[in-house]
C-alpha cells in the first residue's frame, strides 16, 4: 500500500505539472510587428448646408403671404415670407402725433423758450432796478443817511436779482437742448415705426434653397422665432462636436476621414475648416467643422456618420494591440513584465517606442 499511494503522489505532481505547461502553452500570444498606425480623435458627424441659417422675423406678426416653398432655389435678397403686423399702424399713428408735438413745443409762440424769455426779460429790469437801488445805498451809506444794516438788505437784493437772471439764462439754454432732443427722439421713433413697415417683409441672406418651412399663412409668429431654414445648395459642412479631453489636438487643416451611414463601406476624406473657441457647457464639447475634399455625389441636410480626425501618423513603427499593453506602461513576455515606452495610439494599437521589437512575443494579461 506503501508504495501505492508513493506512485499515486508522484503520478499527481507529474500531471499537475503537464498541466500547468499546458495551460502555458494555451495562454493568448502575439507576435509583435511593425505596422502604419494613426492616431486620430473620433466623433459622430451630421451633415449640414454651407451657410445655413435659422430665418426669424424682426417683428411679431401673422404670416401674411409665403412666397417660396420646400426644396425651392432663392438668390440673395429675395423676399421669402410677410409679416403682417396689427400695432404697426397705430404705433406709426402714435409716433407721428407725438413728433408733431415736439416740434410745436420747439417752435413759436408756444415755445417753451419763449415763456422763459418773458420771465428773463421781467429779471433783467429788476435786477437793473436792484442795481440803481444798491449804488443810490452806497451813496447813503457814505455820507450816514441809512445803516449798514439797510445797505446790506440793498446789496443782497441786488445779489439775489443777478442769481435769478443767470439762473433763467442756464434754463433757457438747457430747455433748448431739452427740445431740440425731443424733437430728435420724437422724429426717429416716427421714423422706426415706419420702418416695422419695411421689417415685415423677410428677404433671403443667401444664395441656396429653402430646406424647411415652419409657418402657415394666417400662424402667428414671435419676434426672433424661426419661420424656415435656408442654406446653400450643393455645398455642405461636417459638423462635428470634440470632447475637451481631445480638443487641443485638433487644428485647422487636418485630415478627416468620414463615413456615412448613407454609404456604408466607404470612407471619404475631409479637411478641418474651423474650430470653435468656446466650449458648449451642456456637452463639454467644442464644435469643429470640416469640408469634404472629395464629396458624395448626392448629399442631403442632416445626413449622419462617424469621423476621425487624423492627430499623428507614423509609418513602419512597432505596433501592439491595446489590449496586450498593462497600466499603459508595460507587456508581459516569456520573461516576466517588460517595460515599454508608449508612442501614439490608435483606436486598436499602439506605437511601442522602445522596450520592443518586432518578432518578439507577448501575451495578453489575464
Amino acid at each position: 500500500m506503501g508504495k501505492e499511494f508513493k506512485f499515486l503522489a508522484v503520478l499527481t505532481v507529474v500531471l499537475s505539472s503537464l498541466f500547468l505547461s499546458s495551460c502555458t502553452d494555451e495562454r493568448v500570444s502575439h507576435t509583435v510587428e511593425e505596422s502604419d498606425i494613426i492616431e486620430s480623435v473620433y466623433s459622430s458627424v451630421v451633415i449640414e448646408p454651407q451657410n445655413m441659417y435659422n430665418v426669424i422675423g424682426s417683428i411679431s406678426g401673422y404670416v401674411d403671404v409665403i412666397h417660396v416653398e420646400v426644396g425651392q432655389d432663392v438668390s440673395l435678397n429675395d423676399q421669402l415670407f410677410r409679416i403682417r403686423d396689427v400695432q404697426s399702424a397705430s404705433t406709426a399713428n402714435n409716433a407721428l402725433l407725438a413728433y408733431e408735438l415736439a416740434q410745436k413745443n420747439n417752435s413759436g409762440n408756444a415755445s417753451l423758450v419763449e415763456d422763459l424769455k418773458l420771465d428773463l426779460n421781467n429779471a433783467i429790469l429788476k435786477r437793473k432796478n436792484d442795481s440803481l437801488n444798491f449804488v443810490r445805498s452806497k451813496q447813503l451809506l457814505e455820507k450816514g443817511a441809512i445803516t449798514k444794516v439797510e445797505f446790506e438788505q440793498s446789496e443782497l437784493m441786488y445779489q439775489n436779482a443777478k442769481a435769478t437772471c443767470n439762473a433763467i439764462e442756464n434754463r433757457i439754454e438747457r430747455t433748448k437742448r431739452e427740445l431740440k432732443m425731443s424733437v430728435e427722439q420724437a422724429k426717429n421713433n416716427y421714423s422706426s415705426s415706419l420702418s416695422r413697415s419695411e421689417d415685415a417683409a423677410i428677404h433671403s441672406k443667401v444664395d441656396g434653397v429653402v430646406y424647411d418651412i415652419f409657418k402657415e399663412v394666417g400662424e402667428f409668429v414671435s419676434m426672433q422665432e424661426p419661420i424656415a431654414i435656408v442654406g446653400a445648395k450643393d455645398k455642405y459642412t461636417i459638423n462635428m462636436m470634440i470632447d475637451e479631453v481631445d480638443i487641443t489636438k485638433v487644428e485647422v487643416g487636418q485630415s478627416i476621414y468620414v463615413s456615412l451611414e448613407a454609404y456604408r463601406g466607404q470612407s471619404f476624406e475631409a479637411k478641418v475648416t474651423h474650430i470653435t473657441p468656446k466650449m458648449d457647457p451642456k456637452t463639454q464639447t467644442f464644435k469643429i467643422e470640416g469640408e469634404f475634399v472629395n464629396p458624395p455625389a448626392k448629399l442631403y441636410m442632416g445626413l449622419t456618420g462617424e469621423g476621425n480626425i487624423v492627430i499623428n501618423e507614423h509609418e513602419n513603427a512597432v505596433v501592439i494591440p491595446r489590449e496586450y499593453l498593462i497600466d499603459n506602461e508595460s507587456v508581459e513576455t516569456a520573461n516576466g513584465i517588460q517595460k515599454v515606452t508608449v508612442g501614439i495610439k490608435s483606436l486598436s494599437h499602439v506605437e511601442i517606442k522602445s522596450g520592443l521589437s518586432k518578432g518578439s512575443i507577448i501575451y495578453k494579461p489575464q
